[in-house]
């Protein structure tokens, strides 16, 4: 299967994503204040252009079960995702409206520059393969966790991995789970370089999922290019 050539090729970064700092401070159930500052201020600008690219692959459908599916995840993230961005925002003690205005940093840039470039190929597979890493990478983490023992009452950060846990209706894990199946149904009948070109989509935001841990953990903003108000995502 498809799905499983490119979860194998994933498979040493979301090692390295498990080893992230960030990501062993989760399970620790420790992380700075200031990392968790960044990274809802990063991550709510990069879900609002996340719901766009899924909003691009709508027209390119023909079932109406698909369509209802991307429609009901377009809803999820809207409505139901912006509780992991509160259960830091109460560890942080910040009010998470204060956080909905940064401008994206570089490597927030690179990732929905990434996710366009994928939509702009107007290849179904490639939109997919670049947007799947994000819930593929966060349920695997939240099972990592709990399969240590770490997702326990004392961690401050249970309510973080029960979200990404979950494996219900529209949750992550059902998410992940239909997402590669579409995959491997669009991969049949494929060319090797169309293959290849979907894999390289998957890698590469899988790739840029650790970055996404090591900008928030460090506070990776711009360091020289002025960014005028008004054009925060020119």
């Amino acid at each position: 299967m498809f799905s499983h050539q490119l979860t194998k090729a994933a498979d040493p970064i979301l090692q390295a994503i498990y080893d992230h700092p960030f990501v062993q401070g989760i399970g620790n159930g420790h992380v700075d204040d200031a990392a968790l500052k960044f990274y809802v201020e990063q991550d709510f600008q990069y879900l609002s252009e996340f719901i766009k690219i899924y909003a691009s692959i709508i027209p390119l459908l023909n079932d109406r079960e698909d369509m209802r599916f991307f429609a009901e995840n377009i809803d999820f993230i809207l409505n139901s995702e912006i509780h992991p961005h509160h259960v830091f925002c109460d560890i942080a003690g910040v009010e998470y409206e204060s956080l909905q205005h940064a401008t994206p940093s570089p490597k927030a840039y690179l990732y929905q520059s990434h996710m366009y470039r994928a939509v702009q190929s107007g290849k179904l597979i490639n939109i997919i393969c670049a947007l799947l890493p994000c819930p593929w990478t966060y349920n695997e983490i939240a099972k990592q966790i709990t399969a240590l023992g770490k997702n326990t009452d004392a961690n401050k950060f249970k309510s973080w991995i029960d979200f990404y846990m979950d494996d219900g209706e529209a949750s992550d894990g059902d998410l992940t789970r239909r997402l590669f199946n579409m995959v491997d149904d669009l991969a049949t009948n494929l060319s090797e370089d169309d293959l290849n070109e979907a894999k390289q989509y998957f890698l590469k935001s899988s790739e840029l999922e650790w970055e996404f841990w090591q900008q928030a953990f460090y506070q990776e903003g711009w360091r020289f290019a002025d960014v005028i108000e008004g054009d925060k995502n020119a």
